[in-house]
């Protein structure tokens, strides 16, 4: 028992909140063959050889454990009352009601096959995009969407990270079509518990993923309706001009300390040769100007205006050294993606600031 303890121990202490107002889900409940440990989204369970039922809270188990012992027992007293002994030590504590931690999600799952170690990284780096505003629940996850491929998105509304393909090695054996929204704190378990390939199962509520050595992770995926982000992004540009990742970042990186506090606005004049950005601040009266090289330019010249802290979001998670920015007009999205001779699989989206117009 001792070492599938240990083997449960480091996941369920990722799984289980660090504040909680029901003090069942402070605990990991051993009952019908099985220990599992609970937040009511995400759920870990793995079988054990104990088929008694009992809790034990999640720190006296941490604390056991970190001393290592050669040999454990655990004795299910009267007045619930639980006794470990390990080693030479002896533990008695109250036990909780087995029968009122929340059972395992029992929805008829239907396979997806096996997802990739590299799959779930790709899912779990599109975080950064996803929304804190607990008002917009749909955006605060990563959807995906499988269908031979699997395809994933997300946004908080500002910005906008499409993934064309996250099995574009071909590494994970996909089956079956399904859609939802993956919650953060699942996609960060996952990214840092998974080794290798995993058999996925999804449900109207629930992905489950299995995760080896008995293991078994459940996650109740957002409900709400994703918005229909397709409909969002241009598919026919004025112009685009490429640039040097690195030059382009350290240009947003040395402007970012004189942008306004609240708009964070850079002007981009992007001309034939070279993209030039002004920062202006009214409150502190700052004026900054740079530019940056071309390496090649399609169209007329044109001004837009971004919030450089989003700007430098989206470079950070562009690996190619050459960017692509395509764009409409000053007032529409433009897009940004890495340039590697193929066409692009990520594309980033941000949505401009209107510049006020200067006087003639």
């Amino acid at each position: 028992m001792i070492q599938q303890l240990i083997r449960f121990l480091p996941i369920a202490e990722k799984v289980i909140a660090r504040k909680t107002t029901l003090p069942i889900l402070t605990h990991v409940c051993v009952r019908d063959g099985h220990i599992s440990a609970t937040d009511l989204e995400n759920t870990v369970r793995m079988k054990i050889d104990d088929t008694r039922y009992y809790t034990i809270p999640i720190n006296i188990l941490k604390t056991v454990l970190k001393t290592k012992p050669k040999h454990l027992e655990i004795d299910v007293l009267e007045d619930e009352k639980v006794q470990i002994q390990y080693d030479s030590r002896k533990l008695t504590f109250k036990s909780r009601d087995a029968e009122e931690f929340p059972t395992t999600p029992a929805s008829k799952f239907k396979s997806l096959g096996g997802w990739s170690l590299d799959m779930i990284r790709k899912l779990y780096s599109q975080l950064p995009y996803t929304s804190n505003d607990e008002l917009k629940p749909a955006l605060t996850g990563v959807y995906f969407e499988q269908n031979g491929a699997l395809k994933s998105c997300a946004t908080d509304g500002h910005l906008l990270r499409v993934i064309n393909n996250v099995n574009l090695d071909g590494k994970s054996k996909l089956k079956n079509k399904a859609t939802g929204i993956i919650p953060k704190k699942a996609l960060q378990i996952l990214a840092r518990t998974v080794k290798g390939q995993v058999k996925a199962a999804v449900s109207k509520t629930h992905l489950r993923i299995m995760l080896g050595h008995e293991l078994e992770f459940y996650v109740r995926l957002i409900t709400e309706k994703y918005p229909d982000f397709d409909s969002v992004i241009p598919r026919e540009f004025q112009g685009s001009v490429s640039l040097e990742k690195a030059k382009f970042s350290e240009l947003v990186k040395d402007g970012k300390p004189f942008v306004n506090r609240e708009t964070k606005l850079g002007a981009f004049a992007i001309g034939e040769s070279s993209v030039n950005v002004s920062i202006e601040d009214p409150e502190k009266d700052y004026t900054w100007d740079s530019k940056v090289p071309v390496i090649e330019r399609q169209g007329k010249d044109i001004e837009i205006g971004l919030n450089l802290s989003l700007l430098e979001q989206i470079l950070k998670s562009i690996d190619e050294q050459e960017v692509k920015w395509e764009y409409v007009s000053p007032i529409s999205a433009s897009i940004l993606t890495g340039v590697n001779g193929q066409e692009a699989n990520t594309l980033q989206l941000i949505m401009p600031i209107r510049l006020e117009k200067k006087d003639e």
